[in-house]
């Protein structure tokens, strides 16, 4: 199961898009499982590693993933290449991610906060980044990445499938 918590309430038809997009991608069950407060002391600009780890626990299963969304603009990151645009953030192999809604001007129609989604969460699954650019797993810091589908290409949606399986088991 995907779980999806919000720091700020979300548009009904946007969030159905999102779990919509979600469900497609994993196969898996998606609800929205309430909004949560913003732990104390984060200002208008996030670190994103802070943010997931001050999150407040919710109530979930030991294989359920837990997707928080965020309005506010998260901090760019240093990468090794430069300073990168932080999207969202997960810990490789974790249950919780992350992703903002900050620069997405029209929630219902944009495929971006789902591309993210689908992007952290497939960490979360152990999928790395992928060469292929329309594939959600390509680097989200990338040109090209914003025009990109909600997708993965055919070896991240078999690689995707297996962990899920294993994790059902």
């Amino acid at each position: 199961m995907i779980r999806v918590v919000t720091f700020e309430p979300l548009e009904p038809k946007a969030l159905d898009k999102l779990k919509k997009t979600l469900y497609t991608a994993f196969g898996v069950g998606c609800e929205h499982s309430g909004d949560v407060p913003y732990p104390p002391g984060m200002s208008e600009l996030v670190n994103a590693e802070a943010l997931l780890k001050a999150a407040p626990k919710i109530s979930s299963y030991s294989d359920d993933k837990v997707l928080y969304v965020t309005a506010r603009k998260l901090k760019d990151r240093t990468l090794a290449s430069g300073v990168a645009p932080t999207p969202g953030f997960c810990f490789y192999d974790d249950s919780r991610a992350l992703v903002t809604t900050h620069g997405v001007k029209d929630l219902e129609e944009s495929k971006l906060l789902g591309r993210h989604a689908m992007h952290q969460i497939g960490h979360l699954w152990q999928l790395h980044h992928c060469l292929d650019h329309r594939c959600s797993m390509y680097p989200p810091w990338t040109n090209g990445y914003e025009t990109g589908d909600t997708m993965f290409c055919n070896f991240c949606r078999d690689k995707s499938e297996q962990k899920i399986r294993l994790a059902k088991s």
